[in-house]
């Protein structure tokens, strides 16, 4: 509350006789003090209730508001792992002279997978080598690996129906040695198997098969007898395969 101007202020009630005309002629004054006084409070109480609806009014359209919490990523776990029962067998090599030969195999979901590499009759009667999955689903193999990763030249097939979850990949070298695989993030699993020599079309072929699961990124660690590892990070497009049946290689 704003003081009084000193020239206007009342003078202190005096407790003096009754009756005089001194006291009598102060009331005047002190009336109007009063009014003055109530008309000021009412306006600082105007002024208060006004500020305090204008600090409760809503946000004006468009201002920033709170951002929601960011959801975390799920990883797969060892359980959803264990429970794609994902095994690779050990494979003891080409037998010369067979017509196919069994380098990679195991068992996947509720069924095995293996894959064969054999000679067939290619344009100009002349001897083409490929690798089959299961007796089907084809890959061409070139006499010589291209080599167009340090791991030397892959391919992934997704398995699909009985093995969901689940796809098979082929390694191709230039000599025999170790595949590390290991499908980062997922419940620890690792992965190793031997590059085996196949022979078909009366050649040597280099190759090393798995069955993995299609998640996480896919690490992958090629070495040939006598030389150290060399690494490579696979990329999704191919170790994911959209389409199931079909091969996807880096050739």
């Amino acid at each position: 509350m704003f003081p009084f101007d000193p020239q206007n202020s009342p003078e202190p009630d005096v407790i003096g006789t009754a009756g005089t005309g001194q006291g009598r002629r102060r009331w005047p004054r002190y009336l109007a003090a009063g009014g003055v006084l109530a008309l000021t409070g009412i306006i600082a109480a105007t002024a208060v209730s006004s500020h305090g609806h204008h600090a409760a009014a809503p946000r004006a359209p468009g201002s920033p508001s709170i951002p929601a919490p960011a959801v975390p990523v799920v990883m797969p776990s060892q359980a959803w792992v264990v429970s794609l029962d994902i095994a690779n067998w050990p494979m003891p090599g080409s037998t010369t002279g067979s017509l196919s030969t069994m380098f990679a195999g195991g068992v996947a979901g509720n069924r095995g997978w293996d894959l064969t590499v054999r000679g067939i009759a290619g344009p100009g009667h002349r001897c083409v080598a490929e690798v089959l999955l299961d007796g089907t689903d084809a890959y061409p193999l070139p006499a010589r690996p291209a080599l167009r990763t340090p791991a030397g030249d892959l391919a992934f097939i997704a398995l699909g129906t009985g093995s969901p979850g689940v796809g098979v990949g082929l390694v191709q070298r230039t000599g025999p040695g170790q595949v590390w695989i290991d499908p980062g993030g997922i419940g620890g699993m690792q992965i190793s198997v031997p590059v085996l020599a196949e022979i078909a079309c009366g050649k040597p072929y280099y190759l090393a098969g798995f069955a993995y699961p299609l998640a996480g990124k896919l690490n992958l660690w090629a070495a040939s007898h006598g030389a150290p590892a060399r690494e490579y990070i696979v990329p999704t497009r191919l170790s994911h395969p959209k389409v199931l049946r079909v091969w996807e290689s880096t050739g």
